[in-house]
């Protein structure tokens, strides 16, 4: 097996922490915050909160944060202020109790995230391939030949990858036949920390670069996810802190307005609403008024029913276009939505709901009876009142 080389010592597990908190290469501040999934619009996996930086999330909304010792920390809004301030050490639960409420914040060690995301057939903690076809920093594990996977853009296969400058190594042609989505990286192309890797496309007319990090065989899934973040190495980062957050945070989805979750409207007032979801769902939304029960989202000008997760999505916009607004004083309208692991455009259907249309009351039956008989589905509700002067 082709070995790893690193310019700078091998890190011990125990030495890992104290390393990132000084700084992955000298870079990092102590207790950063990394965002493993949320709800809150704005936040998305991966994002670093400085240490010490205040963060406002809505009531409604949460978020499952990641430091580097390995704690986790899920808050629940509404709360402002920093997030340093909860990464202590033991006694910091029993602290947050008794200054806000045990129902705002949880925090767990990390190993409720070590066995993770066996669905996908990866191990806890295993590395994320190398896509050559996307330029930017990839990280590689100190010790072990990493994998290189099937480009993404097409025009990489066959690629011509070659060391710059006076690293060691000679060009060689990686290409891709049979099914296999990945394959080891070539002995001929040694990496060492900061290694920069020149990529040639098929035809020669896309060129960039990749640059090596070396990380820490953390052992776990978490700690390899700071290091990840910390080294630069964003994509494999995502990847690995969506495993964690599907393995730690069940399916959530938030919707309030452009004021709140308690909006009062005059008569005539646009109203804007604004969704998330922690992770990619699809959504399914209805305007209740008056009696009226109709369908406003997915739409045929919605694109389908799939929302990517941590990706803010707004009433009325680009895949909603009806405009909403307040009612008459009185007629207080609510809009609800629900989120589910699969799609469910077809059940809807058999259910006889079209877009737009009022539904009759045997189609709200039918809308319930579909609701209540789904089975191996993971679903979750929000609603909001719209209320009027």
């Amino acid at each position: 097996m082709q070995k790893i080389r690193q310019n700078i010592p091998l890190l011990s597990r125990a030495a890992l922490a104290v390393a990132l908190v000084l700084g992955f290469a000298g870079q990092v501040a102590a207790d950063q915050a990394i965002v493993v999934a949320a709800t809150m619009p704005g936040l998305t996996v991966g994002q670093v909160v400085d240490d010490g930086a205040a963060i406002r999330m809505p009531e409604g909304a949460n978020a499952l944060f990641l430091f580097s010792s390995g704690r986790t920390v899920t808050v629940k809004g509404p709360y402002e202020g920093p997030l340093d301030r909860l990464s202590g050490g033991k006694e910091a639960p029993n602290r947050l109790t008794g200054l806000f409420g045990a129902d705002r914040f949880s925090q767990n060690e990390l190993g409720a995230a070590r066995s993770v995301d066996p669905s996908k057939g990866r191990s806890p903690g295993d590395l994320p391939a190398i896509d050559a076809s996307v330029p930017g920093v990839w990280c590689v594990r100190a010790g072990r030949a990493p994998d290189i996977q099937r480009p993404a853009d097409p025009a990489f296969d066959p690629a011509v990858l070659q060391p710059a400058g006076s690293a060691p190594g000679k060009p060689t042609t990686i290409s891709w036949t049979g099914a296999a989505a990945t394959q080891p990286w070539p002995t001929t192309l040694p990496l060492a920390d900061g290694t920069e890797i020149k990529v040639r496309s098929r035809d020669q007319t896309h060129t960039h670069s990749l640059v090596m990090r070396v990380v820490e065989d953390a052992g776990d899934s978490g700690l390899l996810a700071v290091a990840l973040v910390h080294a630069g190495c964003r994509r494999q980062a995502e990847t690995v802190l969506s495993s964690i957050g599907e393995a730690m945070v069940p399916l959530d989805l938030y919707l309030s307005s452009e004021r709140g979750l308690y909006p009062t409207y005059h008569v005539g007032e646009p109203v804007r609403l604004v969704l998330q979801t922690n992770r990619d769902a699809h959504l399914f939304c209805y305007l209740r008024r008056r009696s009226d029960l109709i369908p406003i989202f997915p739409s045929p000008e919605s694109g389908g029913s799939l929302v990517r997760s941590h990706t803010p999505l707004t009433f009325p916009g680009d895949r909603m276009p009806l405009p909403l607004s307040a009612s008459e004083p009185g007629g207080d309208s609510e809009v609800r939505c629900f989120a589910a692991d699969r799609d469910l455009t077809a059940d809807l259907s058999a259910a006889g709901i079209q877009p737009f249309k009022p539904l009759s009351r045997d189609a709200v039956e039918r809308l319930e009876a579909t609701l209540d008989g789904l089975r191996q589905t993971r679903l979750v509700v929000a609603q909001i009142v719209l209320r009027v002067n």
